[in-house]
């Protein structure tokens, strides 16, 4: 992901609690902003994810700013959240091109057959997430992109879906 590309970036973001509709803007609202992309709203690893932010944000009073993006309608995106992050700002981006800017991967052949995807579902599913197609391309994966001060310092690229950064390492206390 090329930094500089962002300041190029010059569509409407469309969603919901979003400080700006213009992302150069938007990553510089607050000290620190979290763009995290979701791989789809049906997947049950972006649902445990969203649920660990969620935990996070409420027992840190300076937790930064997170703005969550992803494939569906807004108001599917605003029915997610609710559920999963009262309050949280979204992009709804179903033509991609924000998954496109910041390279935003494919889960690809035989990765699917990952034992630590297929344990952690096989976990999450034993914890109540359940999985749902339909909600865009499944073979996206997430990506996770930190910004202090507007500009890019540090990103997580997963290689396999539930691949999430460590949540507690991320934010800062």
């Amino acid at each position: 992901m090329d930094p500089q590309l962002i300041q190029y970036y010059d569509k409407k973001l469309k969603g919901n609690r979003l400080p700006s509709d213009a992302l150069p803007e938007l990553l510089n609202t607050q000290k620190i902003v979290i763009l995290h992309f979701l791989r789809h709203l049906g997947c049950l690893y972006c649902k445990n994810a969203v649920d660990q932010l969620y935990k996070l944000s409420t027992q840190n009073p300076g937790f930064p700013r997170i703005i969550f993006v992803h494939q569906s309608p807004i108001d599917i995106g605003d029915a997610f959240f609710e559920k999963h992050f009262p309050g949280a700002s979204h992009i709804s981006d179903p033509e991609l091109s924000l998954y496109n800017l910041f390279g935003i991967q494919s889960l690809k052949g035989l990765r699917y057959l990952d034992p630590r995807m297929i344990f952690k579902g096989l976990k999450l599913l034993l914890m109540g997430y359940s999985n749902r197609l339909g909600m865009g391309n499944v073979k996206l994966l997430s990506g996770t992109f930190l910004f202090l001060n507007g500009k890019l310092v540090w990103q997580h690229v997963p290689k396999r879906a539930g691949d999430e950064p460590n949540w507690k390492k991320v934010i800062p206390k």
